[in-house]
């Protein structure tokens, strides 16, 4: 369920996750409207407290398309 105090869609700016990954990403542009709205972000991994994790996240951050439609974006606190 969404979190009410978190404004959806996301605006520039707003940091959100990308559905089945763990990563993160801020909204650097969005371009288009309704269903052709894309998202361009700034990806980014968050920080874990397992050294493997997060190094495999670094590198999954390297190689993530930076694109997005809302669809496959979800709310980020």
């Amino acid at each position: 369920m969404p979190n009410p105090h978190i404004p959806w869609p996301p605006h520039i700016g707003d940091r959100v996750g990308i559905k089945g990954s763990r990563l993160r990403g801020t909204v650097e542009r969005i371009e288009g409207q309704g269903d052709a709205q894309r998202f361009t972000l700034s990806i980014f991994a968050p920080a874990t407290a397992d050294a493997g994790s997060t190094f495999e996240l670094e590198q999954a951050a390297r190689a993530a398309r930076t694109t997005y439609l809302l669809g496959e974006l979800e709310p980020y606190s």
